[in-house]
C-alpha cells in the first residue's frame, strides 16, 4: 500500500450537498479497490484564477488515502466516469 493524496474539484451548479455526495463517491472507489481512507477535507467553493471547462468556480475537496498502486489505474477510469467533476490531481 502506497500514500496518495486526490485533491478534486466539482462544478460550481451541484450546490454544496451534490459536491459532497460526490465526495463520498470518490472516498467509496477507493475502498472499493481496497484502499482506506486516512483524512479528508472538503474545502466548500472557492474561485479559481483562471477559467476551467467554462467554469469560475468549484467545490475543493482533499482525500488523503492508502491504496496499492496496481489498482490506481482503476481509480482513475471510475474518476473519469463521474459526472460533476471538473479536474482531479492525485500526488503519491
Amino acid at each position: 500500500m502506497k500514500n496518495y493524496e486526490i485533491m478534486t474539484i466539482y462544478k460550481s451548479n451541484l450546490g454544496d450537498q451534490a459536491a459532497k455526495d460526490l465526495s463520498t463517491k470518490v472516498q467509496e472507489a477507493v475502498t472499493v479497490l481496497g484502499g482506506t481512507i486516512s483524512k479528508a477535507n472538503f474545502w466548500g467553493k472557492r474561485k479559481f484564477a483562471y477559467e476551467l471547462d467554462k467554469e469560475k468556480e468549484g467545490y475543493y475537496d482533499v482525500v488523503n488515502f492508502e491504496l496499492d498502486p496496481a489498482s490506481m489505474a482503476k481509480l482513475k477510469t471510475k474518476l473519469k466516469l463521474l459526472d460533476g467533476l471538473v479536474r482531479y490531481l492525485i500526488t503519491a
